[in-house]
């Protein structure tokens, strides 16, 4: 199994979490909160991909766990940050609607064998960036947890252009290797975008949370700069990003 060097440490989402205490702190702070699902995802919905037991791993402020459930599935929606969940139980509560927010892990998944039918991955198979040993230990997890014929659907951060917006994000033959190993065939890899929202307060604070990181500012530069130019065409800092869109299934 190939695996680059591991130089990018994960942002610490537990205090990214506790630190954005109002919905209004977390548009500012959390850039990937757009305060409901993401229009793609939506899509996948319409589409009628989405089908009986789900799984949301990752859920953060749950924002899609809450809207699979809105539209009448079984949702199960995990974290590893417990203020995320409490923050899902919230909003689920003014949604008026039943998911199952747990704090667990969801590289290993454990208690949760043969279980889902399908699992939507919003933009967490990436935060393992350059670890493949524990991107392919989640996707064995994910094999495990799932019942036989189940899809997956992965959105992931990409590396590719849009609008003169790139990010250090994953080379598309990361999931032919890391899938494979965890017997799951990819049927689908394509790209698309995911809205987020990114200002000059956004970054100081992930800067604040990536302190263990001394490089991350120095990678973020260009994107800071690619912002600044198109920063005067955005509307309340909203922008897309690349994002690889995966459709996968997997083998019994």
């Amino acid at each position: 199994m190939s695996r680059e060097p591991n130089h990018s440490a994960q942002p610490d989402f537990e205090a990214l979490y506790r630190d954005a205490s109002s919905e209004q702190d977390a548009a500012s702070l959390i850039p990937w909160d757009i305060g409901g699902p993401q229009p793609v995802v939506q899509q996948l919905v319409a589409h009628g991909a989405v089908r009986g037991e789900v799984l949301d791993p990752g859920t953060g402020p749950g924002h899609h766990a809450i809207y699979y459930a809105s539209k009448g599935y079984s949702v199960t929606g995990i974290d590893s940050s417990p203020s995320a969940i409490e923050r899902a139980e919230r909003n689920a509560e003014r949604a008026g609607v039943q998911v199952d927010f747990q704090v667990a892990d969801a590289t290993t998944l454990e208690g949760f064998e043969d279980r889902f039918d399908t699992v939507i991955d919003s933009a967490f198979y990436h935060v393992f960036l350059d670890d493949e040993e524990v991107q392919t230990r989640y996707v064995q997890a994910l094999h495990r947890a799932t019942k036989p014929g189940a899809r997956l659907f992965m959105f992931e951060f990409g590396r590719h252009n849009v609008n003169g917006l790139q990010l250090e994000g994953l080379p598309a033959e990361n999931f032919e290797r890391v899938l494979s190993a965890g017997r799951w065939r990819i049927d689908h890899l394509g790209t698309t975008t995911y809205e987020a929202n990114f200002s000059p307060e956004t970054f100081a604070h992930m800067t604040k949370e990536m302190s263990d990181d001394p490089g991350w500012a120095d990678r973020m530069q260009p994107m800071i700069e690619q912002l600044r130019i198109i920063g005067p065409l955005l509307k309340n800092n909203r922008v897309h990003l690349p994002v690889w869109a995966v459709t996968a299934t997997r083998l019994d």
